[in-house]
């Protein structure tokens, strides 16, 4: 039950930030940007995306969105929600309050995973205000007649959750260290980066074990055949830094 209290508390201070706001920004980024192109230039690859265009636009919203957009997200979304402490100077009275130290902790990270959820849900459902428009801007391909997949689309969430998973533990805590916010994001952006072009650029065996690959590694016919060792690798280390960070904050007795 106090977990839940602490989850509520937590909620409620973010709903008092631009957390909410950001989440639901970034999931409408890859869906106005194909609105955009569909108004202005039809379907993306339209030879082959009118034989099946619902399917054809929810892939490809997903690649867009589980290469770059979410895993960014989270790096951002680790960051802000820490500073909510920082920013007040209230740490101390998270500190003495009657909540305990786990509690707190573990209410933050749910918290993240809370908006990461509503992020996937508002992307999926802005796509299908996609689908919609393109339905009736592009009338010849009677888009709304032909079939969708949705046990795909849930198999490329579950993907997408999973390669994260590393990668967000990682960044909560460096998020809780940091009173700075360029800080972590600069770390998170830099070592996306790198992860991103080892798994395109090079051959490297290493790559299948660096967290900040792992969002990459389903797009890459080199690697991808070890997406399902990449996803267990993933909540290894989610598991093995909440642990790292939770001894890290229950040993310090203020942040601010």
């Amino acid at each position: 039950m106090s977990l839940l209290v602490s989850l509520r508390s937590e909620v409620l201070k973010s709903k008092r930030t631009a957390a909410l706001y950001f989440t639901l920004i970034g999931a409408a980024v890859i869906p106005f940007i194909l609105l955009f192109s569909i108004v202005g230039h039809g379907l993306p690859n339209e030879e082959r995306a009118s034989k099946d265009p619902i399917n054809a636009l929810f892939k490809l919203s997903s690649e867009m969105t589980g290469l770059a957009i979410f895993p960014l997200f989270i790096v951002l979304i680790c960051t802000l929600l820490p500073q909510i402490e920082f920013k007040n100077a209230t740490w101390k009275q998270v500190f003495t309050s009657p909540q305990k130290k786990e509690d707190v902790f573990v209410a933050k990270f749910l918290n993240i995973h809370l908006l990461m959820v509503l992020f996937l849900v508002a992307s999926h459902l802005l796509i299908w205000v996609v689908v919609i428009v393109a339905h009736f801007v592009l009338p010849q391909f009677h888009i709304l007649n032909h079939s969708f997949d949705a046990g795909k689309i849930l198999e490329d969430n579950a993907h997408a959750y999973l390669s994260v998973l590393g990668i967000c533990a990682i960044q909560f805590w460096i998020g809780l260290r940091s009173r700075n916010f360029i800080v972590p994001v600069a770390i998170g952006i830099v070592l996306w980066l790198i992860g991103t072009v080892l798994v395109f650029e090079y051959n490297v065996p290493a790559t299948l074990y660096i967290p900040y690959s792992f969002p990459a590694i389903r797009y890459s016919s080199l690697f991808s055949p070890r997406l399902p060792m990449v996803e267990w690798l993933s909540l290894g280390y989610s598991i093995l830094f909440l642990l790292i960070g939770f001894q890290d904050f229950r040993r310090r007795r203020k942040l601010n």
